[in-house]
């Protein structure tokens, strides 16, 4: 090989590198603009839900150019929250929907909100919410998970068959409990009441064959879900407070661009912040779309009630002491509802 055949040799070899390192420049590139984020959720695909975030979807793929797609899987057609866990994990998807018992293994002090009879009525709720939000967001933060605020589903009332009035007619009536719910069943086993656990995806049908006669749940979701078809009455007592938030895995979030992350952040937050700002008026229209239908509508005796709160102080206390959820927050959330009636009973 002559001097400049070596050369020429050499020259191609470089310009081989050169094409190389641009390709991979180029694809690092493409990988880098078109992050999808497959999100799982049981809300159905034409629900209020699911056009709140299609429409966020297409905001946030127009203000970022194209560089994060958001796919949804609607309907609950990933399975339960469970299997979406597991599916995150892998990287099968990479977030998803969730309420607080979903979380009860390893993170069970979001549960808290969600006690049986803790709060009276909303304006407690949002007391309680203003001081504590944020150091329930930060325990995401350390499980690996990034959220985008909590959306209020308003409280649970008791959907059933037969009329319900009172403590008794509660008893040996079989209650839906969501399935890995432990705090509401070990709340329920304290009121002497017969706790049934299903997945959610299972209800209607056990409404259907009375394998449940009883479920709590917010009206919004008793109408996105049917379940309404399968009952005849409704008690309009706050039995627990419900909250949903979307969980994406933070491994995904630290691929995005600062500025598309902050983008995503803005969409998703604004999402919930206005479910969360609406939820008591759409739970009164639902309510009076279930009483439209046909649900009949049962007053719940104020003492019956009063006795219900009572009877489950001690056992919240002893799962907190038993590790279920820290007694420390509990504590503090407990003090903080009981200072803001002190204070509303002054102001009134």
């Amino acid at each position: 090989m002559t001097i400049s055949d070596k050369r020429i040799w050499k020259n191609n070899q470089i310009i081989k590198k050169i094409t190389v390192l641009f390709f991979c420049i180029s694809l690092a590139s493409v990988a880098h603009s078109q992050v999808q984020i497959k999100i799982a959720t049981l809300a159905p695909q034409n629900s209020d839900w699911a056009n709140r975030f299609n429409d966020g979807s297409k905001e946030i793929l127009e203000r970022t150019e194209g560089r994060i797609k958001l796919k949804f899987y609607w309907g609950g057609a990933q399975g339960g929250a469970k299997k979406n866990k597991q599916k995150i994990k892998i990287g099968q998807l990479q977030g998803g929907t969730f309420s607080p018992n979903d979380f009860q293994a390893n993170f069970p002090d979001l549960n808290i909100y969600g006690l049986p009879f803790l709060f009276k009525n909303l304006d407690e709720v949002g007391h309680v919410r203003n001081l504590v939000d944020d150091e329930l967001t930060a325990g995401f933060k350390k499980l690996g998970f990034n959220t985008y605020g909590f959306a209020s589903g308003g409280f649970a009332y008791i959907m059933s068959n037969e009329p319900i009035k009172g403590y008794d007619d509660l008893k040996d009536k079989k209650i839906w409990l969501p399935q890995g719910d432990l705090i509401s069943y070990r709340a329920m086993k304290a009121l002497d009441l017969l706790p049934v656990s299903l997945p959610i995806t299972d209800v209607l049908t056990g409404l259907q064959t009375g394998l449940i006669d009883i479920v709590a749940i917010p009206p919004v979701v008793a109408l996105a879900l049917q379940w309404h078809t399968k009952v005849k009455y409704v008690t309009k007592i706050p039995v627990l407070y419900v909250m949903g938030f979307l969980a994406i895995d933070s491994k995904v979030i630290k691929r995005l661009r600062p500025d598309d992350e902050a983008v995503l952040s803005e969409v998703l937050t604004g999402i919930y912040d206005d479910v969360d700002q609406t939820s008591e008026k759409d739970t009164e229209n639902a309510m009076q779309a279930l009483l439209n239908i046909g649900l009949i509508e049962v007053a719940f005796d104020e003492n019956e009630y009063n006795k219900l709160t009572d009877l489950l102080i001690e056992p919240n206390r002893e799962m907190a002491d038993n590790g279920m959820f820290s007694t420390e927050l509990y504590d503090k959330i407990f003090m903080y509802i009981n200072n803001y009636r002190k204070n509303a009973s002054i102001n009134n």
